[in-house]
């Protein structure tokens, strides 16, 4: 542009040395309209290559948006990418229609064209050149996904309570790239997904699979209640016949009767009362569902243990080691949140479900404090009047807080998008991002308990597996300050607080006879005192668990959404395969830009013109 304006000027000088006859400022003043006329002409085409440009980067977003829409119509991909460049281009100075399309390409790929005029407006100009006052204003872009399937990617999604007002923006966001992922190439990309909370759901159609603990074998399986001493009961007789033998009542299935100790004698003779010696928590959740089959196991399972024995450590709570039904350690116990001491509570704080005097047989009493309410386990017989309520976001009952169920891996996309718009938000447990991660790993991997996934590093069939993790707060244990309940917080995959707090502790623990390796240690060898501590618990193992998961050679994208605690951020972005794969989003609108960012990055979306 700058050597057509000098030119100009050197024409117009030339002429003006050369000239014989003229009057020199009637000349000076043809001259200095000229001048002015470059000057406004040199404007307006800054102008419109401002235009121009940013009508080329609307473009370019615009073949994206048609590339990652691929899967769908043509009409919705023309609508999604015309609705990217409007917000993108906004108000240019443009005049008469625009002229947009979006052509599918036969290579693959997508085509996005736009054009309009712009009204430059220089009427000076406009005579001097000759010109109509209009520039015509066109601009291509091409955009194709050049993703090398197959591509396994699981979705792991924080469904907790505080996500109550986010719920519909993150179904939208995940449903976008859904579509997009499961469009790339047909059926050489499948995708999971792991709705979490304090815990995961894995499916109750999985109670039969081998790898869930059906026969209370796994040293978790009912390990809080077994032999707590709950009541005592009067004697028997009289003088020196005092004693308690009589018929014991049953929860309805053997073993579980209940047991006499007979203590002292004569008048000093005690009757206590005892859970037996081991529990299942199934067989509590089959007796609740003789009341209403709706009161069953959901699916929610507790966290494996890790523990140390001689030297070698068993981190089976955020690795992907294969269910063995010949190291119960390794089988999943189904997850059982107790009734809590109280009398059918209906708050929403509350998890008190039965009437804790329903726990007794005959005339037996509590023994003094609230834990021995709490631990009985024949409050769960058959016959009882319950407030057990199944429906979102404040269940009661022994599945409080467990979300909606896993999908595994599948190229089926309506099976993952009517599972994606069925999630929901559910009080109760906390957030524990460590579960929510480990299976996000399990569904990935080939081996069980999910099996859906392809080999890693097979060079016959080689296959990209990407974990995206969106969490809105950090790990919490929730302490609900609920007067009825002795275990120190509400319950989780990795349990009750008190579980794992010594009996000097405050709140007072309650550990079961668990081999001392079995009791969740923090990473320094000190045990959990309190909550902070359970809370750091919880996060070391979530770094342990990144880690391995990168170790394994997937991808990790994570998104912190609205949360801005500095931990947490670091935590997330440590966690990502990169710091260009991890993204903070504030707002339903950002948190939809990241999902379209992830999904360019996971489909390796590129202009290609």
């Amino acid at each position: 542009m700058s050597r057509f304006i000098l030119a100009v000027i050197a024409g117009v000088g030339g002429r003006f040395w050369r000239a014989q006859y003229g009057n020199v400022a009637m000349i000076w003043a043809i001259m200095a309209a000229a001048l002015v006329s470059l000057v406004g002409l040199t404007v307006d085409f800054t102008r419109a290559q401002t235009v121009r440009a940013q009508m080329q980067n609307a473009v370019d977003g615009a073949a994206l948006v048609a590339e990652r829409s691929s899967g769908l119509s043509e009409e919705t991909q023309t609508a999604r990418a015309r609705a990217y460049f409007d917000e993108a281009f906004g108000q240019q100075p443009i005049s008469g229609e625009l002229d947009f399309q979006v052509t599918e390409l036969e290579d693959g790929g997508h085509r996005v064209s736009a054009s309009a005029e712009f009204d430059h407006g220089m009427s000076l100009v406009t005579r001097f050149f000759g010109s109509s006052g209009v520039w015509n204003i066109g601009v291509v872009a091409e955009a194709q996904a050049s993703a090398s399937p197959p591509i396994e990617v699981a979705l792991v999604l924080d469904n907790t309570g505080s996500m109550s007002n986010d719920m519909q923006g993150l179904r939208d966001a995940a449903e976008d790239l859904v579509d997009y992922l499961m469009g790339i190439d047909g059926d050489s990309v499948s995708v999971a997904l792991v709705p979490f909370v304090a815990q995961v759901n894995v499916g109750s159609n999985y109670r039969t699979s081998g790898w869930i603990d059906t026969t209370g074998v796994a040293p978790l399986n009912g390990e809080l209640l077994e032999d707590r001493a709950i009541a005592t009961r009067p004697y028997q007789g009289s003088g020196s016949n005092r004693n308690c033998n009589f018929a014991p009542a049953t929860l309805g299935t053997s073993p579980y009767s209940i047991s006499y100790v007979q203590s002292g004698s004569g008048s000093s003779t005690v009757c206590t009362l005892y859970n037996p010696p081991t529990i299942n928590y199934l067989t509590l959740f089959d007796q609740l569902a003789t009341i209403n089959s709706s009161f069953g196991w959901k699916g929610c399972v507790e966290a494996r243990p890790h523990y140390t024995v001689s030297g070698v450590t068993h981190d089976y709570d955020i690795d992907d080691t294969p269910p063995n039904a010949s190291n119960p350690a390794t089988l999943f116990v189904p997850y059982f949140w107790m009734d809590q001491a109280g009398d059918r509570n209906t708050s929403s704080s509350s998890n008190s479900y039965i009437t804790d005097s329903d726990g007794l047989p005959g005339s037996a009493t509590y023994i003094s404090g609230n834990a021995s309410r709490q631990f009985s386990v024949w409050k769960y017989r058959g016959g009882r009047t319950t407030t057990i309520a199944t429906t979102n976001p404040d269940a009661r009952g022994p599945n409080r807080g467990c979300p909606t169920p896993i999908v595994p891996l599948t190229t089926d996309k309506d099976t993952v998008i009517t599972a994606v718009r069925a999630m929901r938000h559910w009080n109760g447990g906390g957030t524990n991002q460590a579960e929510g991660l480990a299976w996000g790993w399990r569904v990935l991997s080939p081996t069980a308990p999910f099996t859906e996934g392809r080999p890693y590093n097979d060079p016959d069939d080689p296959v990209r597996k990407v974990i995206v993790m969106m969490t809105d707060g950090e790990n919490t244990n929730v302490n609900t300050g609920n007067t009825e309940t002795v275990m120190g917080s509400d319950y989780s995959a990795f349990s009750h607080l008190a579980q794992w707090t010594p009996a000097s502790a405050t709140p007072t623990g309650y550990r079961a006879s668990l081999p001392a390796n079995y009791n969740r240690i923090r990473s320094n060898g000190s045990a959990i005192g309190n909550s902070s501590n359970m809370v750091e618990y919880v996060n070391w193992r979530e770094e342990r668990v990144c880690q391995k998961i990168k170790d394994a050679g997937i991808v990790i994208y994570t998104i912190q959404f609205r949360d801005t605690d500095s931990g947490n951020r670091d935590r997330l972005r440590n966690c990502a395969t990169s710091a260009a794969h991890f993204y903070t989003a504030s707002n339903a609108t950002q948190l939809q830009a990241a999902f379209t960012a992830i999904g360019s990055g996971i489909g390796q979306l590129r202009l290609t013109h």
